[in-house]
């Protein structure tokens, strides 16, 4: 049985995108490069639209495996820190990237960070879910290579 399904996947797909959101906004208002202010707002909205496209992704999915609730508790609060340290805490992690994102570099390799990590997250949860569900999250990894692909042409 896999780890969890591609519904609760496309959920820590959706809070990541509202943090990436997060990310962009903080660091296009720190940006003092024209080019790289108009692309991360670009890139903010682009997280808030596939925000919505996964949230509409919930409905052909797999619900997620029944466990006893103390378990599941258990589960989903390991996956929240997993996700908090693996993607925005810390100070190398692209949250705290944020508050130094002035110069164009910095702020480029910061974003260039984030989504690598979330990348690798998903890339992990395509293989921990049921084979039936690999392919809705394959379509959440090709979202995310959009946004790197327009940060390494940038940079």
């Amino acid at each position: 049985m896999a780890a969890f399904t591609a519904a609760e996947a496309i959920e820590m797909a959706m809070e990541i995108e509202l943090n990436g959101k997060q990310f962009y906004l903080a660091a296009a208002q720190k940006s003092i490069d024209p080019d790289v202010k108009a692309l991360f707002e670009d890139l903010a909205n682009q997280e808030q639209g596939h925000y919505h496209v996964f949230q509409g992704m919930l409905g052909g999915v797999q619900t997620a495996p029944e466990q006893v609730a103390e378990e599941y508790d258990q589960y989903q609060t390991y996956m929240k820190v997993a996700l908090e340290n693996a993607l925005f805490a810390g100070p190398d992690k692209a949250l705290a990237l944020a508050e130094d994102a002035e110069e164009r570099e910095t702020a480029l390799r910061a974003a260039i960070g984030f989504e690598k990590d979330t990348l690798l997250f998903f890339y992990d949860v395509r293989d921990m879910v049921n084979e039936a569900d690999r392919e809705t999250i394959s379509k959440i990894i090709r979202e995310e290579k959009k946004h790197l692909r327009q940060l390494t042409n940038l940079l």
